[in-house]
């Protein structure tokens, strides 16, 4: 790999400390047999092997990301986003979706014109996402979900129960593990990513009019405004591929 082209991108400290770390020896043997070693890391090797094999991996990211930002354009990544970028990128591997979302970051801080939206804390959301919780967010990049549900009138206890989606909702067979849908979206609503506000809500009657059965409600699963400038910087325009 041609360092220098590199180094002119991300910095040479950042690229020689990258390099340094990636050849250190992850773990070292202190008075065991090498028979204990494998008995107590053999269900932790994968996350050491992937570092290990960080250097054709690094060369192979960095080139994607310089290429895809026209030369006239490139600027010199700031230290604060390139260094933990490329640390968090040594135990991801190519069909992690993650990995998309920081070379995309790393996209936007070496560009003259889309460096603003390279912030820092953006680096510290991606650690925090599920790869099933960055579909969701591809999947609000351009468009929100729009919802209709009914949920029953329990009286006795004075609260509605019994939800049920009737109309629209978000397709979760492209999700990893659909049943953790409503986690996703917690999570992400606690990031301040997303939200989903009720718009309309109808009361529903028995047959008379006598008698409130229960609500239907129409909503939205929409970004947030923060959530937007999250994923205008992070999130892959065209999905996830490599």
């Amino acid at each position: 790999m041609e360092i220098d082209k590199l180094a002119n991108i991300l910095g040479a400290n950042t690229v020689e400390k990258a390099y340094d770390d990636a050849a250190s020896q992850p773990m070292k043997e202190v008075g065991k047999t090498a028979t204990d070693i494998v008995k107590t890391l053999r269900l932790f090797t994968a996350p050491f092997q992937l570092a290990a094999a960080f250097q054709d991996r690094l060369e192979k990211y960095l080139n994607k990301v310089r290429d895809n930002v026209p030369k006239e354009k490139q600027i010199e990544c700031h230290p604060i986003i390139a260094g933990p970028v490329i640390d968090r990128l040594k135990y991801l591997d190519d069909e992690n979706k993650l990995t998309a979302l920081f070379l995309n970051l790393l996209e936007r801080a070496i560009n003259v014109d889309r460096v603003n939206e390279a912030h820092p804390a953006f680096i510290h959301i991606i650690d925090q996402l599920s790869p099933d919780e960055a579909y969701i967010l591809f999947i609000l990049r351009d468009s929100e979900i729009e919802i209709v549900d009914t949920l029953d009138l329990d009286k006795e206890n004075n609260k509605f129960i019994n939800l049920k989606v009737i109309q629209g909702g978000f397709p979760e067979d492209k999700l990893i593990a659909p049943d953790n849908f409503e986690i996703y979206y917690s999570h992400l609503e606690s990031l301040n990513l997303i939200q989903w506000p009720v718009t309309k809500q109808d009361p529903i009657w028995n047959e008379d009019g006598s008698i409130q059965l229960g609500i239907k409600r129409y909503s939205k699963i929409e970004a947030t405004s923060w959530g937007k400038i999250f994923i205008k910087a992070c999130i892959p325009e065209k999905g996830f591929d490599l």
